[in-house]
């Protein structure tokens, strides 16, 4: 039979923004509505990505932290269809301005029939003292699946192997993944990742069939080295989630994400389109020109090499792009040039208060420095459980083993909430056991080192874990999540 041709180019979905205060809230906060499809019916994921500073924190007996109120209400012109709501609470922080400096992602699942939707979504503030309220209405078509179909794809920001027994809404094929919500990709990148699910394959082919993705510029130039090929079985619901390499990519461009389905025999089975926008980021070296004064608490660093430490103590803190440029730059950098650097970079980070952030986050690196540092010549920030402690936090609880006879000695830190996740864990061994720095081998985070063999490894006082046993475990994974040892009781079942 001849396959059904399907092409379909994922909705640019915008909406229109009803706010009840007059914050403005522009770039604060991101929505998409993305359509998928189970073995029983379609559905729409709500992705929203928000900054914490837009709400007001509020405090307990632990601490500060926001609370958020999402609903998510899908209409036809004949009435409401379906919805969600969830209350959202944001990461635990010492003090109410810490508790606004993070960004939250919510994911809401929606079960709908095939049709034409306005989607309702709303922000509230649920603190004793929040009034922010905001609606962003985005359309979509949910078509009905009577033929091969792509689901629409969605960049990962970071993926990590899902805890067995322990799914979440981020769960997918086995990982946890972090999506980008309508995020402008940066051109400094070496590669994207991203996943999609092809419905109904199994109906027009009855066996092997090809899958291919590529980069295509706007003017339909394929990207150097961007084209992927791969080989699947068919299956009613297929999931793909893949990378691709960037290569030759411009200071700021629109390109396409093409993923394509197709026969033995070359033909066409389902086409989807993904557009994105990768941008250059600012030149921090440019920011010395800028005609702005310089804030006091940057301006009295005036010491070349006390000032690159102290940006080199940010790497923690920082994203991916700035990461990238505090490793780049500071050696040739000017006095003048890191300040900038530095004024932007908590501008960008703590925008309600900058100097207050960078006081808090002073005086966490102190902190790092003298709990942590003592094996990196008093650097905390160049130690795993300082990098760890700056970039989340301090943990809820630690559960300390430095004089076991079968194990490592090891830590094993537990938040109950990690940036927008919860119940994160982070395990850190000594493997050389005489005045070394804790090396981070295991976290169920996303993002951070992830290893299958840690339990293996942590009883291997000897260092004797041969090459084979490890290949041998990631081939085959541990599938419960308890085998009686402590190490593991303590990982799965913090105290």
């Amino acid at each position: 039979m001849d396959p059904g041709k399907f092409t379909a180019v994922l909705f640019l979905l915008l909406g229109c923004v009803l706010a009840s205060t007059d914050l403005d809230s522009q770039g604060l906060i991101d929505c998409g509505v993305l359509r998928f499809q189970s073995l029983e019916t379609g559905y729409l994921e709500v992705h929203i990505d928000f900054e914490s500073r837009i709400f007001q924190a509020s405090q307990n007996e632990d601490g500060w932290r926001t609370r958020v109120q999402i609903e998510a209400v899908v209409e036809s012109p004949q009435g409401i269809v379906n919805y969600g709501k969830s209350n959202i609470e944001g990461p635990l922080a010492a003090d109410s301005l810490t508790a606004l400096e993070s960004r939250q992602f919510h994911l809401e699942r929606i079960a709908v029939p095939p049709g034409t939707y306005n989607v309702a979504v709303t922000l509230r503030d649920r603190s004793s003292r929040g009034t922010f309220e905001e609606t962003k209405i985005i359309p979509v078509e949910h078509f009905a699946i009577d033929a091969p179909r792509f689901s629409d794809p969605f960049i990962v920001e970071a993926f990590a192997p899902a805890t067995v027994g322990e799914r979440t809404n981020l769960t997918r094929s086995g990982f946890e993944m972090l999506p980008i919500v309508q995020a402008e990709l940066s051109v400094e990148a070496d590669k994207i990742q991203f996943y999609t699910e092809l419905y109904r394959v199994d109906e027009v082919v009855d066996s092997t069939f090809l899958v291919q993705c590529w980069l295509e510029s706007e003017s339909g130039t394929v990207l150097p080295s961007s084209r992927r090929f791969f080989r699947k079985e068919a299956t009613p619901i297929l999931p793909i989630f893949t990378s691709i390499p960037l290569v030759g990519l411009e200071k700021t461009q629109r390109v396409n994400l093409i993923v394509q389905a197709l026969t033995r025999k070359n033909e066409l089975i389902a086409e989807n389109v993904l557009p994105l926008q990768f941008k250059a980021p600012n030149s921090y070296l440019d920011l010395a020109e800028f005609d702005r004064g310089l804030p006091a608490y940057v301006s009295e660093f005036t010491d070349s090499l006390t000032l690159h430490q102290h940006l080199r103590d940010h790497h923690p803190k920082a994203d991916a792009s700035e990461r990238k440029t505090i490793d780049g730059f500071l050696d040739e950098a000017t006095v003048p040039q890191m300040q900038a650097f530095l004024a932007y970079f908590w501008d960008q980070n703590a925008p309600v208060n900058p100097e207050l952030g960078w006081q808090a986050y002073t005086t966490a690196i102190a902190y790092a420095d003298s709990a942590y540092g003592a094996c990196r010549n008093g650097h905390g920030a160049e130690t795993d459980m300082g990098y760890v402690y700056l970039r989340y936090g301090p943990p809820n609880t630690i559960v300390k083993r430095h004089n076991e006879t079968d194990y490592y000695p090891y830590e094993i830190w537990h938040y109950h909430r990690a940036g927008p996740f919860t119940n994160k864990r982070f395990l850190f061994f000594s493997p050389h056991m005489v005045a070394e720095c804790f090396t981070l081998l295991h976290s169920d985070m996303l993002g951070e080192v992830s290893n299958t063999d840690w339990l293996q490894i942590l009883r291997s006082r000897e260092n004797l874990l041969q090459v084979t046993t490890s290949q041998l475990n990631r081939l085959n994974p541990r599938r419960d999540t308890f085998s009686g040892e402590e190490p593991e009781d303590l990982f799965f079942n913090p105290r």
